[in-house]
């Protein structure tokens, strides 16, 4: 059975990704193509599969120090227990860094719906959207309690 190869071009291609972007995970020693005796870089479904995990933890706000650590832990490991301790922290702890952006994310789409609400009371004002302009709107009352519309009132 032989395994079909690609280039880097038809890699990029197929990851609507750049040439650049697959050279530079491989800089960052994330990925380790197959070379040619001429240089010619070649991947296989394998590496293909290494570049799409790559791809999706670094999308969703994985820094590479993170990819790094889950891609290269197990292989530095004596033993396959080693390997899953290791592995099982680093993805544990990657979790819990989940969570916490989650409830963060709740937080704030909560306090932007909150700041939404306040703003549509203002449809309809014929005042200048300030606090001398309106001394008694809704949002000015209400900037100690919602921290975003200190972004949106001056």
């Amino acid at each position: 059975m032989s395994i079909d190869y690609l280039k880097i071009g038809e890699v990029a291609e197929r990851l609507r990704i750049t040439v650049r972007t697959i050279r530079y995970y491989e800089e960052e020693e994330l990925l380790e193509p197959y070379r040619t005796p001429g240089g010619t870089r070649l991947y296989s479904e394998q590496h293909i599969a290494r570049l799409k995990a790559i791809l999706h933890l670094t999308e969703n706000g994985f820094s590479l120090d993170v990819v790094r650590l889950i891609g290269k832990t197990r292989e530095s490991c004596a033993t396959g227990n080693e390997g899953s301790k290791e592995v099982s922290n680093i993805i544990g702890n990657s979790i819990a860094d989940i969570e916490e952006k989650l409830n963060n994310l709740k937080a704030l789409k909560s306090e932007l719906a909150a700041a939404k609400k306040q703003v549509e009371k203002c449809k309809g004002c014929k005042n200048t959207p300030s606090s001398k302009g309106c001394p008694k709107c809704p949002v000015n009352k209400n900037l100690n309690k919602i921290e975003i519309l200190n972004l949106v009132w001056e």
